[in-house]
């Protein structure tokens, strides 16, 4: 599965799978012109919780500061959603607590979509790989764990941009990538800043799962890391970035009450997920900042922090 033939599976995964299980019919489509700036919108209130009752109306886009017009939306759960679980698999996860496992954070994932939700596996280690392509059979996503085997380096970097750019060029709807991983990278050919810069324009929400000792992790009381920053620590901080820029989220976890928290919040993000479109003003080839928020008080909008316009 590893190196090239890996690669070859890795393509196959998307390009093969996104088609199966659901049906083309079930994807939501906007209007096939390439120019459209689609944005995935995560709506919270004060504490952190999707607000699911928005209408177009309430919603506000900008583009490096100016107003834009909404000219398409949709809401909630009209399509199944598209999860592309990447999981580390590293030397250094061998040692991860079988409480905060990868495996366990894929169970409490699994148990929280829906049926009809599709999922793909892939794995890294110095190389990315496909496991499993897109399918509702939840129970063939736990059996390909079994490839999984904790081996070599990790070029977390490149898996990353690379799980981003594959989910971005296939189909609509609901989707996101969702890491799991210790958050160390060692072999990377591309740094974070660089993979973050290319990303950031994408409309894959990112949700990273850091599963580290508790030393490293900010909510346990054995937390070292302001005094001594490891790895791990600096890890997590990077993947926060890539959330952020994304639209996603990023969360630290050691223990099994942190990881069901954080796959909750990642099921809950996904399932109220709004779509929306505009037509993008002229202008030259290059980044432009994307504000999106809402005229409901007390809710704030998550997005992607800009796109590239199509050349």
């Amino acid at each position: 599965m590893r190196g090239r033939a890996g690669a070859v599976l890795a393509a196959a995964l998307l390009l093969g799978g996104m088609g199966r299980a659901g049906g083309e019919d079930q994807v939501l489509r906007f209007p096939s012109r390439t120019d459209l700036v689609v944005l995935s919108a995560i709506a919270v209130d004060r504490h952190g919780r999707p607000v699911t009752d928005l209408r177009r109306t309430e919603f506000s886009i900008r583009e490096d500061g100016q107003p834009q017009a909404i000219q398409h939306f949709s809401e909630g759960r009209e399509s199944p959603a598209r999860v592309l679980l990447l999981v580390d698999a590293s030397g250094s996860m061998s040692t991860t607590p079988r409480s905060s496992s990868p495996v366990m954070a894929a169970r409490q994932l699994l148990y929280a979509l829906d049926p009809t939700d599709q999922i793909a596996l892939a794995g890294f280690d110095d190389h990315y790989f496909g496991v499993v392509a897109f399918t509702t059979d939840h129970a063939l996503i736990l059996r390909g764990f079994s490839e999984l085997q904790p081996f070599g380096s990790t070029a977390l970097h490149d898996a990353l941009g690379q799980a981003a750019s594959d989910l971005a060029t296939h189909g609509e709807g609901r989707r996101a990538v969702v890491v799991i991983t210790d958050g160390v990278d060692t072999a990377s050919h591309r740094s974070a800043e660089d993979v973050i810069a290319r990303s950031r324009a994408l409309d894959v929400p990112v949700y990273a799962i850091s599963v580290v000792s508790p030393l490293d992790d900010p909510d346990s009381g054995r937390f070292t890391g302001r005094q001594r920053p490891t790895a791990a620590t600096t890890g997590s901080r990077v993947l926060a970035r890539y959330a952020e820029m994304s639209g996603g989220a990023a969360f630290v976890v050691s223990e099994f009450s942190g990881l069901k928290q954080a796959t909750d919040t990642i099921v809950g993000e996904l399932k109220h997920q709004y779509r929306l479109g505009y037509d993008p003003p002229p202008g030259p080839f290059r980044f432009r900042r994307v504000e999106v928020t809402t005229t409901r008080r007390g809710v704030s909008v998550k997005t992607r922090s800009g796109y590239v316009p199509q050349s």
